[in-house]
């Protein structure tokens, strides 16, 4: 395998996906093969392996790799299924972080009632657990927003719709380096977003639990519509 080192950037899981796709265009890696491991990758490229995990994930997503639990990575295909995509660098675009935040108000306001009418106790744990970690974690700028979206995806889990979950799987998988570069800005106050973000957080959680359907509703929208404020984007109310 030639992959080669990579400069250090702000997009370096997309670099090194870029690089994966590459080997396998260029038929160094064909369908069957395993991906070398974490380590090595990690190596490889001179990052650390959580940045070699997401850009494995981010391969997982595109339908080009498949893993398998002890064993690793394996090419699945040589070009990508035909998906959804939330570009990289959406946050510095307007009108698709826009969408993006728009895309979320419809689907997890309702994704938030089906968790609270259709999750099952052991589901409500999972967004309690979630929540509790986002609680627990005092330099919140990069571990919150892994918390936050575990939070987001628990609720989607308990819907019990497989392809609602993959959807907002997605979609957080995606959001998650938009919204740490935006969180990293001079001008972010991150205490305060971040205790406004946890007290938004328990409202939806504790309408979920309560299994009150319409509260989990409102919680979940006006704390999305509260988050596209807070980078800069105005969303209509009762999308």
């Amino acid at each position: 395998m030639s992959l080669n080192s990579l400069d250090r950037t702000p997009q370096l899981p997309i670099r090194i996906v870029e690089a994966i796709r590459r080997e396998i265009g260029e038929g160094r890696l064909k369908p069957g093969d395993r991906l070398p491991g974490e380590q090595m990758l990690a190596d490889t490229f001179k990052v650390s392996r959580n940045v070699v995990r997401e850009a494995i994930a981010r391969l997982r997503s595109d339908g080009v790799v498949q893993s398998r639990q002890g064993i690793g990575a394996f090419v699945v295909r040589n070009t990508p299924l035909p998906i959804l995509r939330v570009e990289p660098d959406a946050a510095n675009n307007r009108a698709a972080f826009t969408h993006v935040f728009e895309l979320r108000t419809m689907l997890e306001v309702r994704a938030a009632s089906l968790a609270a009418l259709r999750g099952t106790e052991a589901q409500h744990a999972a967004i309690s657990e979630a929540l509790m970690k986002m609680r627990g974690i005092e330099k919140w700028a990069d571990k919150g927003v892994d918390a936050d979206l575990e939070f987001h995806r628990a609720v989607a889990l308990a819907t019990g719709n497989d392809y609602v979950a993959r959807v907002v799987g997605f979609v957080s998988e995606h959001m998650r380096d938009s919204i740490l570069e935006t969180r990293r800005r001079p001008n972010a106050n991150l205490k305060d977003i971040v205790d406004i973000t946890i007290t938004e957080h328990e409202a939806i959680h504790d309408a979920i639990v309560a299994r009150d359907a319409a509260l989990a509703r409102a919680t979940m929208e006006l704390h999305i519509i509260n988050a596209a404020q807070r980078v800069g984007v105005s969303l209509q109310t009762g999308l």
